[in-house]
């Protein structure tokens, strides 16, 4: 019988183990073309309405006034280059996802070091978009 997902790795500490052995950095160089792409079609329109009418878009806030279709825009394109430098993470993250959703657990649980580091890496990237392509 295959050992499952969650028995080979028991706890965040057996998979951060494992994520420390195998991760490859993701920088924002990796996502600087994609994002800037975007926000050049979007002509720059990439926040909510109301929040982009008022004029007044600042470092502070801007992620959180983000469009429906920036963030997802943003976040797939975080997505697809964390998984060609790391697909075996990427996966193995997911499967263990999916198993402690399927037992009823809800968080971060084993995996909490890919959901830090994914959320980490967003913020750093928008914030850096925003210093060189939004802050005027």
């Amino acid at each position: 019988m295959e050992e499952s997902i969650l028995e080979r790795f028991k706890t965040p500490e057996a998979f951060e183990t494992y994520w420390n052995e195998n991760y490859r950095e993701v920088v924002y160089e990796d996502v600087r073309e994609a994002f800037e792409d975007f926000v050049t079609s979007a002509a720059g329109h990439i926040y909510l309405s109301d929040y982009e009418e008022k004029g007044c878009i600042t470092k502070a806030d801007f992620k959180a006034n983000l469009s429906q279709e920036a963030q997802f825009t943003f976040q797939d394109a975080l997505t697809e280059v964390f998984y060609e430098k790391n697909p075996d993470l990427y996966e193995t993250a997911f499967a263990i996802y999916e198993e402690e959703q399927m037992k009823g657990e809800t968080g971060a649980g084993v995996a909490r070091v890919f959901h830090e580091t994914f959320g980490r890496l967003y913020d750093a990237f928008l914030d850096r978009l925003f210093e060189e392509k939004l802050e005027k």
